[in-house]
């Protein structure tokens, strides 16, 4: 399966399809939704989306801060999980990290994606944290090799 990923703008078609389906995975499960803030914030984020044949399989959100490029709200289909697509998706926000001069990249992975992130060469950096009601614990990588 050939995945195309691509920044899309803030408020595009595809940038509310790609919220729905973060919100779908990340939030509803838990009871919750994207806050009209939160999504405002998002206009000064770097929106990511992977597409196959036009449909959105995967989409995240880079947040540069300082020396660091945060990566958060990160997710892939269900049925598309363990195909490597994360990875590839991984791969791409690094790629586009260091484009824009950061060399160090961190994300706050929720216990079940802690694997996925050792698995893609993250470290975790700290104990466990709440955030959205669930624990977290914080990633790191150095990417200064791209």
């Amino acid at each position: 399966m050939k995945v195309a990923f691509k920044l899309v703008e803030h408020g595009s078609e595809e940038w509310k399809a790609a919220v729905r389906l973060r919100e779908d995975i990340l939030r509803k499960p838990l009871g919750s939704y994207f806050t009209d803030e939160e999504l405002e914030e998002e206009k000064n984020h770097i929106q990511i989306v992977g597409l196959v044949d036009g449909e959105i399989i995967a989409t995240t959100v880079l947040v540069p801060e300082n020396q660091w490029m945060k990566m958060q709200r990160v997710v892939v289909k269900e049925e598309l999980r363990s195909s490597g697509i994360g990875s590839e998706m991984m791969a791409f926000c690094e790629k586009i990290s260091s484009g824009k001069g950061k060399h160090r990249i961190f994300c706050h992975a929720r216990d079940t994606a802690v694997n996925f992130y050792l698995n893609n060469h993250y470290l975790v950096e700290g104990a466990y944290f709440p955030e959205d009601g669930i624990p977290h614990v914080k990633m790191v990588k150095q990417i200064n090799n791209l």
